[in-house]
């Protein structure tokens, strides 16, 4: 599948093949998310979405341990049945 992503320095365009586990790891506000969204929903694992999942607060940070115990089980779980996955964090946290 071939991705376009035009970022503010230069244009991104690659081939990712199918199935694939996408790590997008940066700084807040760096684009990942953006990058992210061109994939279906169920694809993607956000940490933020993870912690409003366990404590109804995205930015809650002292929920981010079972977050990404959850977040984990879901990657397993799409790894096992080779599904492509896109990661979003911040961190190598998750992994």
């Amino acid at each position: 599948m071939a991705r376009t992503f035009t970022a503010t320095l230069q244009p991104l365009d690659t081939a990712i093949p199918d199935p694939a586990v996408v790590v997008l790891i940066g700084a807040a506000g760096s684009g990942k998310s953006t990058f992210a969204s061109t994939w279906n929903p169920s694809q993607v694992l956000e940490l933020d979405h993870f912690r409003a999942m366990v404590s109804d607060e995205p930015g809650d940070q002292q929920a981010t341990a079972d977050a990404v115990a959850a977040m984990r089980t879901v990657l397993e779980a799409r790894l096992a049945r080779k599904k492509t996955t896109v990661v979003d964090s911040t961190s190598l946290m998750i992994l």
